[in-house]
């Protein structure tokens, strides 16, 4: 290779060494915020949106019928994306027979997506705090009150979850699991560091007041993905200083992995098409880092195999990158209490080159499907 190739690689990667070390820094930390104790005086309007999940639904409502938050402090609002399954009746059979206030709203614009759900939804609740999970995710008894009672310590205007999947089985699922735990520790740490750059919609809460400060999704509705990331920078923006994680195991919603590599990769098409659309110029350069770490290091494996030859550079970045996301992923992993993952550590490295690289290009230049919609 190029002397000046090797030279961008050792740059890049080096770079993304030391961005990912500053944020496990951040993370290690971090405090673990108490378990949910004493009287809760906060009104909580738990939402969730939906598009067509009459097989997961079920689950998600048992998991918050069973929550220990006070019935007579919590709504629950299903925010139906204009789904044509059975849905509705399937989530009304189950809410009719529980002791807690609900709605089904449906939204009535026939140009809908998850962002205009979750608007509708939240103009006709009544909660101080909007906490929002997905119709596919379910979480511990104790989760609502643990996000409140971290809401009541010092009312903060946001706060992030994590969220790790479950019932992995095959590498893909594996895979996935690893990587979601990658993604929690740096959406944590990026908060912890105020420099938040991710987090996720299938764990996460605002103050009503702070989205109407915001003006909701205004700027950001015509994006079809983003109702978390897009609104985190907003937020941030709004109310430096008064965005927290949750960073404890009791505040963990899980979710289920997409199932097979064409509908994990329409899945990560669709979070990365709203890079270009953060106006968060950090966010860019963290995004094109990692694309052209990930990239530069695809190109050099490859040449490798066709040339059968392995340059210093090309060691040297392995061993960097490797070492680096290694230990974010024991980070992760510990956290969670899934260590055995990282026996897929060094196949998911190699995969990872491969998968952010196709991502990175296909979110910009291709049309992707989702739930029954092309974008």
């Amino acid at each position: 290779m190029p002397v000046a190739l090797n030279v961008i690689l050792i740059t890049f990667t080096s770079a993304y060494s030391v961005y990912i070390l500053w944020q496990l820094a951040a993370w290690v930390s971090t405090p673990v915020n108490k378990t949910a104790t004493g009287d809760f005086t906060t009104r909580v309007s738990l939402i969730i949106p939906c598009r067509n999940e009459e097989k997961n639904i079920p689950n998600c409502l048992v998991s918050v019928l069973e929550q220990t938050y006070p019935t007579s402090l919590m709504e629950i609002v299903i925010a139906d994306d204009q789904s044509d399954d059975n849905t509705a009746a399937i989530s009304k059979d189950i809410l009719e027979k529980s002791n807690f206030k609900w709605q089904y709203i449906k939204t009535a614009d026939s140009i809908s997506n998850k962002k205009k759900a979750i608007e509708s939804a939240i103009k006709a609740s009544t909660g101080e705090l909007i906490i929002i999970t997905d119709a596919d995710c379910t979480a511990n008894k104790n989760w609502v009150s643990t996000i409140v009672s971290l809401y009541e310590e010092k009312h903060y205007q946001m706060i992030c979850g994590p969220v790790a999947i479950i019932n992995e089985y095959s590498f893909c699922e594996k895979f996935q699991a690893l990587e979601f735990t990658g993604l929690s520790i740096l959406a944590g740490a990026g908060i912890s560091s105020k420099t938040p750059l991710l987090c996720n919609g299938a764990n996460l809460a605002y103050t009503r007041k702070a989205f109407e400060r915001v003006n909701g999704f205004e700027g950001i509705q015509n994006t079809p993905s983003g109702d978390d990331t897009l609104l985190l920078f907003k937020m941030n923006k709004q109310f430096p200083g008064q965005i927290r994680y949750a960073k404890n195991e009791e505040s963990i919603v899980y979710t289920q992995a997409q199932y097979g590599w064409g509908n994990l990769l329409q899945q990560r098409i669709r979070w990365a098409s709203k890079g270009f659309k953060s106006n968060n110029q950090l966010n860019s350069l963290i995004s094109i880092l990692i694309f052209v770490t990930n990239f530069l290091l695809l190109v050099y494996s490859i040449g490798s195999l066709v040339y059968f030859s392995v340059n210093l550079a090309f060691i040297l970045s392995i061993i960097v990158k490797f070492t680096t996301d290694f230990l974010l992923l024991t980070c992760g992993t510990q956290f969670f209490k899934k260590h055995r993952l990282l026996l897929y550590f060094i196949p998911s490295e190699f995969v990872t080159m491969f998968y952010v690289s196709w991502v990175g290009l296909a979110a910009n230049f291709s049309r992707y499907h989702w739930k029954g919609r092309d974008y």
